[in-house]
């Protein structure tokens, strides 16, 4: 469910020219959370002009300025959006999709923590920026998260969610002598001693 003014995005396009603008903060929206505005709907649509998540009530907001909205729905109660709806933006040709009813979808979000685990059975390749395992054949990535942060790798412009990582690591690193213990309970003894070797 796209709207007016699609230009599509090809991956040599996306080589050459880096990730178009409305995608670069995919991976810090939270779809199906509550609306902040509208407490009692989730947000289930993408405005590319804004690049926020919305809910229907937003949704009826924003098409009063014709603005592009995309539809994002639930696959695995992962977010995720419609073959069809991006096919006109942006090529996901090297994205893993998986069948949700009849329409096949992209999931939005990474599917893998970096760890390579044990292969299934319909297992083919592994995601090249996770290393989740894909079931398509001639798939990169698992998730348009994914192919975002290889292509702005590619580019050199590094991805949104390395700089924060950074910003926290020296955070932490200035904070060092602050360390505390995550410890729930106390210890049994001020001072345990060992058990007597007999």
């Amino acid at each position: 469910m796209t709207q007016k003014g699609a230009t599509m995005v090809s991956s040599g396009d996306d080589q050459k020219n880096g990730v178009p603008p409305w995608l670069r903060p995919i991976a810090s929206i939270k779809f199906y959370d509550l609306c902040k505005t509208h407490s009692s709907k989730m947000c289930d649509f993408y405005c590319r002009v804004c690049m926020v998540a919305l809910c229907i009530e937003c949704k009826k907001q924003h098409d009063l300025s014709e603005h592009e909205i995309i539809k994002a729905y639930k696959a695995a109660e992962v977010a995720s959006f419609r073959k069809v709806d991006l096919a006109p933006l942006w090529d996901t040709s090297d994205i893993d999709l998986y069948k949700r009813n009849v329409w096949l979808v992209a999931f939005i979000h990474k599917r893998g923590d970096g760890i390579t685990h044990s292969r299934g059975p319909d297992d083919i390749g592994v995601c090249k920026t996770c290393q989740y395992w894909l079931k398509s054949l001639g798939a990169k990535y698992c998730s348009m998260e994914c192919k975002v942060e290889a292509v702005m790798k590619m580019n050199g412009s590094g991805s949104m969610k390395n700089e924060a990582k950074r910003e926290v690591e020296t955070t932490s690193e200035g904070s060092a002598s602050n360390v505390q213990s995550f410890r729930k309970r106390p210890r049994k003894q001020k001072n345990p001693q060992r058990a007597p070797l007999h």
